[in-house]
């Protein structure tokens, strides 16, 4: 296993509050008492110190590699004594007893070291190990997304009229100004851009600025067939003044449209690889598609056009391999924080899937009651995480079968503040997933915890995770009792309602159990029978 090359520095990705959190979170999964993340650099051959979480005052001086070195090539490596182990124990200033050191991998690279000093929890290994490989397929994502956020900013201010593309919801709508604006700076009537389909060989128009698009878009060039066909098999750009002289057009837009071709300035959409860990490819890249300019209106084409055409080309290419490393960023996302709620849930089996089934309740409430999308996905996201700061409470306390003690209760009741405190620092976590975590166990009546909030002061996407927590506990197995009817449930709601829970939202969760919508562990409605 080998350290990245020198142009792959992830040092310089802008993932600081997200490394905070996974050491925050190993720390609490490994029951350690620091940890260490040591990010490898190409530069100095040297593992450098990037995050350190610990109780003790920031240490000065350089961080102690040999145990990352010596941990690079394993899966993970335990150990409770040495010069290694003194050397670290004297830089923090503490006592240590063992280290874990589990390497953050990506393709047979190495990107750095997770250290955990002093754990207690020795079964949890495994876990953590998981922790880690998805923590190092986040880095890599993070860096592709930098990586083509650079790229693009190179064309920033000939393209100022785009903004920032990495806060577009909406790439296809970016794509569309872009061919207008080409069209503009070439004095055309119109432009195109067809993607390349890998199975049947067919050219498809993906987004045009013909005032006929919403006709000829998904439009198919059979292989074989018209000059965009030609550049995408040959990476060629061509320009021709009068296609009636070019036997490789293909009239077929023309013919179901009210559009007709005159003239063409086609060039391929390479897409930049970007590949962590290997030798990159020729910076041509992979033709994915084709740009096409249609109609020169004063003249014909230019050499100038043709350089404009291809900087425009690049840069659609790079919005388009923008999206996808944006959908790409947000699957590993969810995956990283499913993974997360599997090892909370794990802790004590008579929740286990708990979080999945509020995130789904909450989401289906959200829906009844005619929420934006925005809002479902931080409901979705805040009913997933609700529980997440039960990684920080003993599982002598989670698992205990009698009553709990006044102190056991208190641990408890920090839940909440301990999972808001994991999360508040990560960037992707929007408010509404922040408050349905510290507000899940609010009441209206100001009997709740762990502010004893009261009435509005309890925010509406706090009420919906409280009602769909509550009705999962009610209707699931606990250690104290069976799980109750569905109908029993409902009434412990409608008791409650106005008083400890918004009516609204037990009146949403009851419609939707009605329609079919709502499936417990126990018990399948019609919908889902």
């Amino acid at each position: 296993m080998t350290i990245l090359p020198h142009r792959y520095q992830l040092q310089q990705l802008q993932t600081d509050s997200e490394l905070e959190m996974y050491l925050d979170i190993c720390t609490s999964i490994g029951q350690a008492e620091a940890a260490l993340c040591l990010l490898a650099s190409p530069t100095t051959m040297s593992f450098q110190l990037h995050s350190v979480l610990a109780a003790v005052s920031p240490p000065t001086g350089k961080c102690p590699d040999q145990l990352a070195w010596e941990s690079m090539n394993l899966d993970y490596l335990l150990i409770k004594s040495g010069p290694a182990v003194q050397e670290l124990a004297d830089w923090l200033d503490i006592s240590v007893k063992n280290v874990l050191c589990i390497p953050i991998t990506n393709n047979e690279r190495t990107l750095g070291v997770i250290q955990l000093i002093n754990i207690r929890n020795e079964d949890s290994i495994g876990t953590l190990r998981k922790q880690v490989y998805l923590l190092g397929k986040y880095l890599v994502s993070s860096y592709h997304l930098l990586e083509s956020n650079r790229w693009a900013g190179r064309l920033q201010q000939l393209l100022d009229f785009i903004g920032n593309i990495s806060s577009s919801l909406d790439p296809d709508q970016i794509l569309r100004m872009l061919l207008e604006q080409v069209s503009l700076l070439l004095d055309a009537e119109a432009a195109s851009m067809f993607l390349s389909d890998e199975h049947s060989g067919d050219a498809i128009l993906h987004i045009s600025s013909r005032a006929d698009h919403r006709v000829v878009e998904n439009f198919r060039v059979p292989p074989g067939k018209g000059i965009i066909n030609h550049v995408l098999a040959t990476g060629e750009t061509i320009m021709v003044n009068d296609v009636h002289d070019d036997k490789r057009h293909f009239n077929g837009l023309d013919a179901i449209s009210n559009f007709e071709t005159r003239s063409i300035l086609a060039v391929a959409l390479r897409s930049q690889r970007i590949e962590l860990g290997k030798q990159r490819g020729s910076s041509r890249g992979r033709i994915v598609g084709g740009l096409e300019i249609m109609n020169k209106m004063n003249g014909d084409f230019t050499q100038m056009d043709v350089t404009l055409a291809e900087i425009f080309s690049g840069q659609a290419a790079t919005i388009l391999q923008t999206a996808k490393l944006y959908n790409e960023m947000d699957e590993l996302f969810m995956q990283l924080l499913q993974s997360l709620m599997n090892a909370v849930d794990a802790k004590d089996p008579y929740t286990e899937s708990h979080s999945k089934f509020v995130s789904n309740y909450a989401v289906t409430i959200g829906t009844e009651l005619g929420l934006p999308h925005e809002t479902l996905t931080q409901l979705k996201l805040g009913g997933m995480l609700h529980d997440v700061g039960k990684i920080g409470i003993p599982d002598n306390i989670l698992k205990k079968n009698n009553t709990l003690t006044r102190d056991e209760y208190h641990e408890i009741y920090r839940h909440p503040q301990i999972g808001y405190k994991i999360l508040e620092k990560v960037q992707l976590m929007g408010r509404d997933v922040l408050r349905a975590i510290l507000e899940h166990h609010e009441r209206l009546d100001g009997s709740g915890y762990p502010l004893g909030l009261r009435g509005h002061e309890i925010s509406l996407v706090g009420r919906i995770v409280t009602v769909a927590d509550v009705f999962h506990a009610l209707t699931s197995t606990r250690p104290y009792r069976a799980a109750k009817s569905i109908e029993t449930a409902f009434q412990e709601l409608y008791d409650g309602a106005d008083l400890l829970y918004d009516r609204r939202c037990v009146d949403a969760l009851k419609r939707a159990f009605d329609k079919g919508f709502i499936q417990t562990e126990g018990y399948k409605n019609k919908s889902n029978a």
